[in-house]
């Protein structure tokens, strides 16, 4: 399992232990497709025939599933044309928008058995310690379909979206402007987007970020909103304004990987070994470097942990 991005909350209060959340993951177990349904989701063992909840290194894995039917709507449109012109010829004249909606909504569930599936796996990463949940997405329309289920599932789902101190899209501003405030173990690396109110953005790649041409935009008083970062010279990632990572890389080659020939178990229980050893510090870098946890949701956090501890 490897992280290649990752949205990021911040658990408001401890979440049930991982056999009463195997107990409620079970109630919404994955199932295909029924011949009329566009889509279906549910939760999937992260490994098969494995645990509901994959527990190791102080995390939890869950796994949600989520299939749905591929019915452009091309398709649609040109078996509706057919239908129309059958019915103006019998008719002898053009349906009403009313009539094409029904013609429309007929040929939806006709065509539905025999369009295609598509699934996809969207995996939910929970360090309890730490009280943290990610979901390893980029999308946040994604993200958020992701936590309705879960909290669906729970009954609730006490988190909220990870905020800093400070403001990200302002330090980083101040980083490419002056590097020598990053903080220890951060460098800047090669991309950066810099937006104004109502002029536009500006997108620079593969380019020296610290050379002088940047500081026209800066001197224009545009923010960075996202920036291309390098921790520990381990793990290059981009970093958004609303502190969601993405295109998440490891630099270092990974000398104890398993072989092809290892079985599937043996490189899962590899990778997500070595995505919590670097997972937990780089964020606990990040937010750091950040100011640390927004104060009001720190003491939010913190009251609700030490309550459930008693």
């Amino acid at each position: 399992m490897q992280v290649r991005n990752f949205i990021w909350y911040v658990l408001n209060k401890p979440l049930p232990e991982a056999q009463a959340m195997s107990d409620l993951l079970i109630k919404k177990e994955f199932e295909p497709c029924l011949s009329q349904q566009q889509s279906s989701q549910g939760w999937v063992a992260p490994l098969h025939h494995g645990e509901w909840v994959y527990e190791a290194h102080g995390a939890q894995l869950l796994m949600l599933k989520q299939e749905r039917r591929l019915l452009p709507s091309s398709v649609i449109n040109e078996h509706l044309q057919g239908k129309v012109e059958e019915f103006e010829a019998s008719e002898g004249y053009a349906p009403s928008r009313k009539i094409r909606q029904q013609m429309k909504d007929d040929l939806t569930l006709e065509l539905l058995p025999k369009a295609f599936t598509k699934s996809s796996r969207i995996p939910v990463l929970i360090f309890p310690r730490q009280g943290w949940m990610f979901v390893l997405s980029s999308s946040t329309k994604s993200a958020d379909d992701t936590t309705a289920f879960l909290r669906e599932t729970l009954g609730s789902l006490p988190v909220s979206l990870v905020s800093s101190d400070v403001s990200p899209s302002h330090l980083m501003t101040r980083w490419l402007s002056e590097p020598n405030t990053l903080p220890e173990d951060w460098s800047i690396g090669e991309e950066v987007e810099l937006q104004e109110p109502d002029a536009g953005t500006v997108k620079v790649r593969n380019q020296d970020l610290l050379a002088e041409e940047l500081t026209v935009h800066l001197d224009a008083g545009k923010l960075v909103s996202k920036l291309a970062l390098i921790w520990r010279e381990d793990i290059s990632l981009m970093l958004e304004e609303d502190l969601n990572v993405k295109r998440i890389k490891l630099l270092l080659e990974d000398d104890d990987a398993p072989s092809s020939s290892d079985p599937q178990e043996a490189k899962f229980a590899h990778e997500f070994a070595v995505t919590c050893n670097w997972m937990v510090p780089l964020c606990q870098s990040l937010l750091k470097a950040l100011g640390g946890l927004d104060k009001a949701l720190a003491a939010s956090q913190s009251r609700a942990f030490s309550e459930e501890g008693h």
